[in-house]
């Protein structure tokens, strides 16, 4: 169910995941800036934009940072009538809000009414430096077929839509022999209880 509040909630929590990788001492430290970001879906799509204006405005500011936008729905945009003051609020130029701001349904379908919306995927996709989809298939689909892409098919494009398998084999564990065998590592298998020993040996 979507809250009413939605855009200000996932723009706000956009802020503070960056605020969490450059201050929060996580694991004992910050991550600071040589770090790669992986924003999922649109609820976090503001990210790569409000990387890419910190840095416009100064370039010291997330220098070594890369970003992607991972996508597994097309469906699910983050689509927001457009209200005057945007940019302010999200404190970016007002050209970001421009970027992103397209004649669309508020609810994706053909024959729903076309307003002047927000769209938040396309922050997304603008302006992160790769785009990520759930498998090569589907990355195809999104950049040619407008049912899959949605109306934002010139910015999977864009973004050099990417696809990566979904999912993870129960096989693709260090606790088994035969993928500790296929990836060469030679610290051999390993469980949680023996991870401490296991990464210092891969790190030697």
């Amino acid at each position: 169910k979507d809250f009413a509040d939605n855009q200000a909630r996932y723009a706000y929590f956009c802020k503070a995941a960056l605020v969490a990788v450059k201050d929060l001492p996580l694991g004992g430290q910050t991550y600071g800036d040589k770090v790669m970001i992986i924003a999922n879906d649109w609820h976090s799509a503001l990210v790569p934009m409000f990387i890419h204006a910190q840095r416009s405005t100064n370039p010291s500011l997330w220098q070594y940072t890369k970003t992607a936008l991972l996508c597994h729905n097309a469906v699910f945009q983050g689509r927001f009538e457009y209200e005057e003051g945007l940019a302010q609020i999200f404190g970016v130029p007002q050209e970001y809000v421009d970027s992103i701001t397209f004649k669309m349904p508020l609810k994706v379908g053909k024959y729903n009414k076309k307003v002047l919306c927000v769209n938040t995927m396309a922050a997304g996709l603008r302006y992160s430096d790769r785009a990520l989809t759930v498998s090569p298939s589907y990355a195809k689909e999104v950049a040619s077929d407008p049912e899959k892409g949605v109306e934002l098919e010139e910015l999977f494009v864009l973004g050099r839509s990417t696809g990566i398998l979904n999912g993870v084999k129960e096989g693709v564990s260090p606790a088994e022999k035969e993928f500790v065998k296929k990836t060469k590592m030679v610290c051999g298998t390993f469980t949680p209880a023996t991870a401490v020993a296991a990464k210092a040996e891969l790190k030697a």
